[in-house]
């Protein structure tokens, strides 16, 4: 991840993935969120590089998601 952070700034997951975050989720959490980031990591020229599994992936991961949802559509971070 930090080598496609650096060669693929481009892929958002990527680019707003945070080990810090990552590591504050217990196990069962992390293995959810890895399958929301796994084609970014996988696929190291895509885009967006994420995908939420379930609806509720967006509100579990909601510090990961609106980041990165925010940058794709360019929009501010008081943006409603």
């Amino acid at each position: 991840i930090k080598e496609i952070k650096q060669t693929n700034p481009s892929n958002l997951a990527m680019k707003h993935f945070d080990e810090s975050y990552f590591a504050s989720l217990p196990a069962d959490l992390q293995e959810r969120f890895i399958a929301c980031v796994r084609t970014g990591f996988e696929n190291p020229d895509s885009g967006m590089g994420c995908y939420a599994m379930t609806p509720s992936d967006y509100d579990t991961f909601n510090a990961f998601f609106d980041p990165v949802i925010r940058d794709y559509h360019r929009a501010a971070p008081d943006a409603v």
